[in-house]
């Protein structure tokens, strides 16, 4: 209870393994928030937090999507939770289910017929092509001649994409003929090119990558963050970043947002181009994601979806802040382990990181802020400990969580089959705690 007598607001976030959703907490666990996550692995990397108060063992939604959801729904009917967060792919579940969902606790999610339109790379560069919107020229293939026909067409370098999954499992850059094998094999463990899926054979894009953050109350924009990656950390992802201003941007997702009436977060990757002064979309996540540096700008992106989520009107945020960095450490470590391959560059690494020197001068530790939040200090020195014993296992470490949360050919199912199979009708809606009111979480520090 707080000092007031009123409870703290609970949250339920779909998923505790990723780098996403360890930043989803550190910024809303200062909130006051009381935080609790599913997750197959109970000693998931969203566990090492004071912050979190308790994970439950849940089933992975990739391979039991159906038996993840009535776990969640088990969740939300055993025990009040105001929320559900979901901060990875489990948001296109949790849209599919939303009637049923909605009935037992606070959800911000748009309809699944908008999660359709962005969920898979394919559907997105449709949907950008259909809105005249920036993005490199692609091609799609399903076979291999026909991919090896489009890679001639388009020429290199150029990438090569899966409908869905991750950077990690789903996109290969192609820059010569060793590029192309291993792409090969990667296709071919998950059943590629099959004659029935198209993938994607898209042109590099020239500038710096750069990413968005978004929210959304039924297509109407609440706010907006754009980030440049200044330091590349595992998987093509971000180990330093730094907010920056795009008003173009903002226009886009304004476009979006009403023709989509989405409703929550969604975040874009972009590389920019500083000659032309504009973007060129390349992939879509709809949900939060990264939310710290938006917080170190002075938007709480993540706040604001609970916000949504509690029922309560939000108003629109100006721009946040610029220039101010953010970083992982984590992501950092694996990043040079992965280039370097070298103990020595993983040991600079650490200190300059440490130390605050180069990139990370005037950075803010966004995923595991250590001294706010001391348990998040045991899987860094884990990271950086199996790095030293072998730098080459930056590979498995940043690829052992992804089946914790990522859905793969699940994406493809859900669209033809009825949520009420599994829910049954719908139970009446519940109100959310808050509803058109103005609760405030309690603890160390305001909400901003």
């Amino acid at each position: 209870m707080t000092a007031a007598g009123k409870p703290k607001i609970t949250i339920l976030l779909s998923e505790g393994s990723s780098t996403n959703a360890r930043e989803v907490i550190s910024a809303l666990g200062p909130l006051g928030y009381v935080l609790d996550v599913c997750d197959p692995n109970p000693m998931c990397l969203g566990r090492f937090s004071r912050y979190v108060r308790k994970a439950h063992r849940s089933p992975v939604s990739g391979s039991d999507p159906m038996g993840y959801l009535r776990f969640v729904q088990e969740r939300l009917r055993a025990q009040h939770y105001d929320v559900l967060l979901p901060v990875n792919e489990q948001a296109y579940l949790f849209s599919w289910a939303r009637r049923y969902l909605s009935a037992l606790t606070g959800l911000a999610i748009a309809d699944f017929a908008a999660f359709i339109r962005v969920q898979t790379k394919t559907a997105f560069h449709d949907l950008l092509d259909e809105l005249g919107l920036p993005q490199p020229v692609a091609l799609r293939a399903r076979t291999w001649p026909q991919i090896e026909a489009s890679l001639a067409s388009i020429g290199l370098p150029c990438y090569l994409k899966t409908s869905y999954g991750t950077a990690s499992t789903g996109v290969w850059r192609i820059e010569n003929a060793d590029d192309l094998n291993k792409a090969k094999v990667g296709l071919g463990r998950q059943g590629l090119p099959d004659s029935q899926t198209d993938v994607l054979v898209q042109e590099a894009a020239e500038g710096m990558f750069e990413q968005s953050h978004a929210v959304f109350d039924r297509g109407r924009l609440l706010a907006l963050h754009c980030t440049r990656r200044i330091r590349e950390g595992a998987g093509g992802g971000a180990a330093v970043k730094v907010g920056v201003d795009r008003p173009i941007v903002r226009g886009h997702f304004e476009r979006l947002g009403k023709e989509l009436e989405w409703r929550g977060g969604l975040s874009i990757d972009y590389f920019w181009n500083e000659e032309t002064g504009r973007p060129s979309y390349i992939d879509a996540n709809p949900r939060i994601t990264e939310p710290m540096n938006a917080v170190v700008n002075g938007v709480n992106v993540a706040d604001m979806q609970v916000r949504l989520s509690l029922g309560e009107r939000t108003p629109p945020r100006a721009s946040a802040q610029v220039g101010r960095r953010s970083h992982n450490t984590i992501q950092a470590l694996l990043g040079v382990a992965s280039r370097d391959r070298s103990r020595a560059a993983v040991i600079r690494e650490a200190t300059r990181i440490a130390l605050r020197r180069g990139p990370y001068a005037m950075s803010r530790e966004g995923m595991t802020p250590i001294c706010r939040d001391p348990p998040s200090a045991l899987p860094v020195a884990v990271v950086l400990m199996a790095l030293l014993i072998n730098p080459r296992n930056a590979a498995r470490l940043a690829s052992m969580t992804i089946g914790n949360y990522s859905l793969g050919s699940v994406i493809d199912s859900l669209p033809g089959l009825d949520p009420k199979a599994l829910f049954g009708e719908p139970a009446d809606v519940r109100v959310p705690s808050g509803e058109g009111k103005n609760p405030s979480p309690s603890g160390d520090e305001k909400a901003p």
